[in-house]
């Protein structure tokens, strides 16, 4: 077995895949379009990989969707989004790079492709580009990319991120049949230079809007006034961990009506350590988003459930200074409710723990301040891979508990705090024997476990 290989993380069977791309739910099955080379497992030659699933856990790879039309003089088909048009075509939207002066600081376009055979053979849209940047007249726009599209009261809209003024953007356009778009403003900015994927879209009756910012995947939520400005009632941060971890989200609605959030898990971690194999990259587990007390509430889908096996569950355990469980493992969920009371400062959860205890991955909370953190300076005894430390921020309130939802995929951990914070990175222990957990007080007085509770997960290609 590798030791690294995700099992129930969606992944290509072999080669470099990041942003999640044009994900749709459509006629009973789940569609991922991911960014894809499938010439090496280094970033190059961008195409979109296909798969579909019909239950969100079991995926089938599908032929490849998107090539770059070299004749036409396309060396790339980057990030975008799918919509199926009023006449019910699938379409694609995507962002279509060339050489020279079309290349992607300066010169990138917009452009469309649609199916007519239930989204597995695509064709290029004749009059490409559907945009080009003299859309924005006057403003000059830089690093413009990344599609995302959808319908209200009548009209398509599209954001595209990007950079105007050294300021990272999102733009907005509208449309009434696809083909001929009018550019509306500049919907929202910030003080880092590029903005990339951005989603936009509505949970009740409040807009979020989502982007990549070259660091920590952040949010907005609140409305769009009628100069198609978006007024920011509140924001956060989706994923403390930017590059190391998670990145570049896009999203779908199912026929439940459920928000579903997938990132690109990348591979920045790796550093130069070269054990893993001839692949790169994998997607996050989907994620369900809704708008609770101002923030975005971000729940795993319980799908996932369906790979749970040899449950194990602990309760009312008091931990003086460590406990370790029985069950151990590199692919497990893990779901602890912690009592967070004045005299406890600090504790950790350990995973993928050595029997030395000389490898670790540290999952902390330090009531202080408040904060949580995926430590990783003891996660491998390889020195080649990134160990940094990623921290979020939780705030309880009074009387909460302190509830994670732990996902560990043999390189992937996804730590979800109370479903309105996250932290997903990749860590490379070399130790075949690190699969244990232990939990430890780091600071203060006994830690009450209120329940803990560990299932082994089975592989999503079995």
């Amino acid at each position: 077995m590798n030791l690294y290989r995700p099992i129930y993380h969606f992944m290509p069977e072999k080669n470099w895949m990041n942003d999640p791309n044009g994900v749709i739910y459509y006629e009973g099955k789940y569609h991922l379009f991911y960014q894809y080379n499938p010439n090496d497992y280094h970033w190059n030659t961008m195409h979109w990989g296909h798969a579909v699933s019909e239950d969100l856990v079991h995926w089938e790879y599908l032929p490849i969707a998107l090539f770059p039309s070299n004749d036409l003089g396309e060396t790339h088909c980057f990030s975008g989004c799918s919509v199926i048009s009023d006449d019910g075509i699938p379409t694609i939207f995507y962002t279509s790079i060339g050489e020279n002066e079309r290349n992607a600081h300066d010169g990138a376009e917009q452009w469309m492709a649609v199916s007519h055979d239930d989204m597995t053979n695509w064709e290029k849209y004749k009059n490409n580009p559907v945009l080009s940047l003299d859309i924005h007249g006057d403003i000059e726009i830089k690093e413009w990319r990344d599609p995302f599209v959808w319908k209200e009261d009548g009209y398509w809209f599209m954001v595209v991120g990007g950079s105007h003024n050294k300021k990272g953007c999102v733009l907005i356009y509208r449309s009434k049949d696809l083909k001929q778009w009018k550019f509306l403003n500049v919907l929202y900015e910030g003080d880092e230079e590029i903005w990339e994927c951005p989603n936009c879209f509505k949970l009740g009756d409040k807009y979020v809007l989502v982007y990549s910012p070259n660091d920590k995947v952040k949010y907005c939520i609140g409305t769009i006034n009628n100069d198609y400005k978006f007024v920011t009632e509140s924001e956060g941060t989706l994923d403390y961990s930017g590059w190391e971890g998670f990145y570049a989200p896009n999203s779908l609605i199912d026929k439940s009506g459920r928000r579903i959030i997938w990132g690109w898990l990348t591979e920045g971690s790796r550093g130069d350590f070269k054990d893993c194999g001839e692949w790169s990259g994998a997607q996050s587990i989907p994620r369900v988003i809704s708008i609770k007390n101002h923030k975005l509430y971000m729940q795993p889908v319980k799908e996932l459930e369906m790979l749970r096996e040899n449950h194990k569950k602990y309760e009312n355990i008091c931990v003086s200074k460590s406990w370790i469980p029985e069950i151990k493992g590199r692919a497990l969920e893990i779901i602890a409710e912690i009592e967070i009371t004045d005299n406890l400062t600090e504790f950790s959860i350990d995973v993928l723990c050595s029997e030395d205890h000389k490898e670790r991955t540290s999952i902390e909370y330090n009531s202080n301040n408040e904060s949580f953190s995926v430590e990783r300076n003891k996660s491998s005894l390889s020195t080649l891979c990134h160990n940094s430390k990623l921290t979020g921020k939780i705030k309880l309130e009074k009387g909460e508990t302190l509830k994670l939802h732990i996902f560990i995929d043999h390189s992937i951990l996804e730590v979800f705090a109370n479903y309105r914070e996250s932290i997903s990175t990749r860590i490379y222990p070399i130790k075949e024997d690190s699969k244990n957990i232990m939990i430890s007080v780091l600071q203060g007085d006994n830690l009450n476990v209120k329940s803990f509770d560990v299932w082994k997960m089975n592989s999503i290609w079995e």
